[in-house]
């Protein structure tokens, strides 16, 4: 018997926190432990989209209890994302160091597309249906619609309407017949730019995911003796009996915070149902949390997704893939050469690769300010599997591989401080530099030296001597280095 593997997937939404652990034996999973908390995380945020702190104390409470849970598992992988309120928060760094004071794992604050991906990828898995497949989750703060084929993802969308940040919108006074025109006439604004390319891909098949859906359809099939599948007509049954009565038996499996912001989950699901003209949809239990397990399990498709990214980036802007590979090549070598010293965290080698390889995609646009350029495509670009601080530190890596040094632009970050930004920073511009020349044989590499302080350069005179621009451009850095004090040091040492 091979031994278990034990998985963790932590899902910090708007409405609810999520954490289901499992256990890997050949292939299979197996659910060991189910829990949900309601935080109502989007509550707490006010018109500036400042989190409260009776939120943030909410929502550390609820990662103390999941912390207790994960510890007693040996070697257990944990994998934990926010969503849309920590995304929108301001003060979400305020958040996230409670946090780190009672759950000692890293949260990576993912983008609406990532997050729309990671639910296709959940109910991809769980059913393997045949054809296109469009998937629709509404969570607290947002919502996702996305369709896809297999496990391969077409188009996805996430849109800011939710049923808190709906309910604090437009029921906070309580529920009405006009106020539900308006929130459902806000939702089909929100949709309007993209309904059409949606029909224009397709589906084969619907299905809705998550808290609000399952809510809907336990109304539904208290509803319809006969239920299958969601229908509009189902949705606008539940709308009526919501307003004329609440009470009605077909609520009585919903809890009262879930009955508080079904008013704005109907409007948003109403709204998604005409845009898309859907028929009717099957509920699935997977959703986010499954789409981690599943690429947890999966790590060279988990790679390769933050790999095609990276690659589709590079076809896009018609990177010299070789030149690109070069410098990626030689920065991996000096990674491995400082890593002990350096201390630098094991995972930083594959941003700092990833930074190598995207570092003149802004040539594209022009070749002055080339780190800006790049820099900013990076920032902005959709980018599917990198959570928000991935992508921040590849952008910071490229934003600094040449040019004059600043450090007052590296922010901080949950998993890489300020010194191994720095020093990731270093080992690239040190690999772009050896390869300016774009010359498929370069010269061989020096010997490095690194301490605490910095790094020294050893360099051979004869061997150097043929490569007297590659000389004066270390020298230029050396200077770049002295020029901010905060910075490393660098060294070049010349032996006979």
């Amino acid at each position: 018997m091979s031994q278990p593997e034990y998985f963790a997937a932590i899902d910090l939404g708007s409405n609810s926190f999520h954490l289901v652990i499992v256990r890997a034996l050949k292939g299979d999973l197996q659910t060991l432990f189910r829990h949900k908390e309601r935080v109502r995380l989007a509550s707490g945020l006010n018109d500036d989209n400042r989190l409260s702190q009776e939120a943030i104390k909410r929502g550390v409470e609820v990662l103390n209890v999941f912390a207790e849970q994960i510890k007693s598992l040996p070697n257990c992988r944990v994998m934990a994302v926010a969503t849309h309120t920590l995304r929108v928060a301001i003060n979400r760094r305020e958040f996230l160091s409670a946090a780190s004071t009672v759950f000692p794992y890293p949260i990576d604050i993912i983008s609406g597309q990532e997050e729309a991906r990671l639910i296709y990828h959940g109910v991809a898995h769980d059913e393997q249906l045949e054809g296109n497949t469009l998937v629709i989750d509404i969570g607290g703060g947002s919502s996702e619609i996305v369709v896809g084929t297999g496990t391969n993802v077409l188009l996805a969308r996430s849109h800011q309407m939710g049923c808190v940040s709906f309910t604090h919108q437009f029921f906070s006074n309580g529920i009405s017949s006009s106020q539900y025109a308006i929130a459902k006439l806000e939702a089909r604004q929100r949709l309007e730019r993209f309904e059409a390319i949606f029909k224009h891909i397709g589906w084969q098949h619907v299905r809705i995911t998550s808290g609000t859906a399952q809510a809907i359809v336990s109304a539904a099939q208290a509803l319809d003796e006969s239920f299958q599948s969601l229908t509009l007509d189902h949705i606008c049954s539940i709308k009526a009996q919501l307003f004329n009565n609440p009470d009605h038996a077909i609520f009585n499996e919903l809890t009262p915070e879930r009955l508080g912001v079904l008013a704005a989950g109907l409007a948003i699901m109403e709204a998604i149902y005409e845009a898309l003209a859907i028929s009717d949809s099957s509920f699935s239990t997977s959703a986010l949390r499954e789409g981690l397990l599943h690429e947890a399990l999966e790590v060279d498709e988990n790679l390769s997704v933050r790999g095609n990214s990276c690659h589709s980036l590079m076809q896009r802007y018609h990177v010299d893939e070789q030149q690109a590979q070069r410098v990626a090549t030689t920065a991996s070598e000096f990674w491995h050469a400082a890593r002990d010293t350096w201390q630098l965290p094991n995972d930083s080698l594959k941003f700092l690769q990833f930074a190598a390889q995207l570092h003149e995609i802004g040539l594209n646009i022009n070749a002055s300010g080339l780190h800006k350029h790049s820099a900013y495509i990076v920032t902005h670009s959709n980018l599917p599997g990198f959570s928000f601080e991935q992508q921040q530190l590849v952008a910071s890596l490229i934003r600094q591989h040449r040019k004059r040094i600043r450090p007052d632009l590296l922010s901080e970050l949950q998993w890489v401080d300020i010194n191994t930004q720095q020093k990731l920073i270093m080992i690239l511009r040190l690999a772009v530099i050896w390869h300016l020349n774009r010359h498929p044989s370069p010269p061989p590499l020096p010997a490095l030296e690194f301490n605490e302080s910095g790094v020294q350069v050893r360099l051979q005179r004869k061997v150097f001597e043929p490569y007297p621009l590659l000389v004066a451009d270390l020298t230029r850095e050396v200077a770049l280095c002295e020029a901010s004090p905060e910075w490393p040091t660098l060294a070049l040492d010349f032996q006979d």
